[in-house]
């Protein structure tokens, strides 16, 4: 069974609840956020003004990461551009 994560896009246009922006497998997000300092922020989700890049790991999951809500170091653009190269690489 794949273990998923969501991403969420917050703040800016996105308002402070954020827009999920895609669900992949948690396994890539290694890739993703190679190079970035993801900070937990806890088990609920985070009230962000300004724009950013939020993932949910689901208490279900498996690994190394801890169950809740993380904050990429890396702006949505960034992040979307790192996505874009993971489909482009499958």
């Amino acid at each position: 069974m794949v273990t998923m994560a969501k991403v969420f896009y917050c703040g800016g246009l996105s308002g402070r609840l954020g827009i999920l922006r895609a669900v992949v497998p948690v396994a890539d997000l290694q890739t993703v956020l190679s190079n970035d300092r993801s900070r937990y922020l806890g088990k609920s989700f985070p009230k962000i003004k300004e724009a950013g890049t939020v993932i949910q790991i689901a208490p279900d999951e498996q690994g190394l990461w801890k169950a809740g809500f993380y904050r990429a170091t890396k702006g949505p653009q960034d992040f979307e551009d790192q996505l874009r190269g993971l489909k482009q690489g499958s």
